[in-house]
């Protein structure tokens, strides 16, 4: 029973699933193996676009290349998806390539915008931006001990020097994994890694409610 704690956590501020056994690090370890996938396709496609408009993916030399690119996304969403050691960065360049191709194509749109007077590409802009800091969030939190330790299934509680109340959960922004105490957590308290608030005001209004 000494993973009877573990079992138990849930990302601040969501509702317990109903998944037995399911943690944090395997809900995040989930969602990120998706947008590996999905970033990995775009990678392939957007270098594919650039290479080919520069001619350079012309008869047998484009099809290996398109054929190599696809082969080894699909590795490497495989292996992460799978928890293999060896996919652990190559879905982190992945994650950080597509975060700065979208950043391109951000700034792409707004600097047409400008120069055109046409502004009905900054919604196209905007979509790309928050892409953009979507993927560098999911590749940044790789860094972060406790998910290194759980994908890697080792157990994620030695990294941490828990005290008597602190549990383990994820910040609802960044998905970084925390150890808090969730009878101290209040609007003021924020994640050290993304400053993000660990309590939603919508929480904070329920629960000032009942006191009331």
């Amino acid at each position: 029973m000494a993973n009877s704690r573990a079992d138990e956590m849930v990302l601040a501020g969501s509702a317990p699933t109903a998944l037995p056994g399911s943690d944090p690090i395997a809900h995040i370890h989930r969602g990120t193996s998706f947008i590996v996938l999905v970033d990995g396709a775009i990678v392939v496609y957007l270098l594919a676009t650039a290479l080919a408009t520069m001619g350079y993916l012309e008869g047998t030399i484009g099809s290996v290349f398109l054929g190599s690119g696809v082969f080894a996304g699909l590795m490497i969403y495989s292996g992460y998806r799978n928890r293999k050691p060896w996919a652990y960065w190559p879905a982190v360049c992945i994650l950080f390539l597509a975060s700065l191709l979208f950043a391109i194509l951000a700034f792409a749109n707004v600097l047409q915008a400008l120069l055109s007077g046409i502004f009905s590409g900054l919604l196209l802009a905007f979509l790309m931006g928050w892409a953009a800091l979507g993927s560098s969030r999911r590749a940044m939190f790789h860094w972060h001990p406790g998910y290194r330790m759980g994908y890697l299934n080792l157990n994620p509680m030695d990294s941490f020097n828990l005290q008597d109340g602190e549990m383990l959960a994820a910040c609802p922004s960044c998905l970084a994994v925390l150890a808090i105490q969730p009878t101290m957590l209040g609007h003021a308290d924020r994640c050290p890694h993304c400053s993000a608030p660990l309590v939603g005001q919508e929480l904070i209004s329920k629960y000032n409610d009942e006191e009331a």
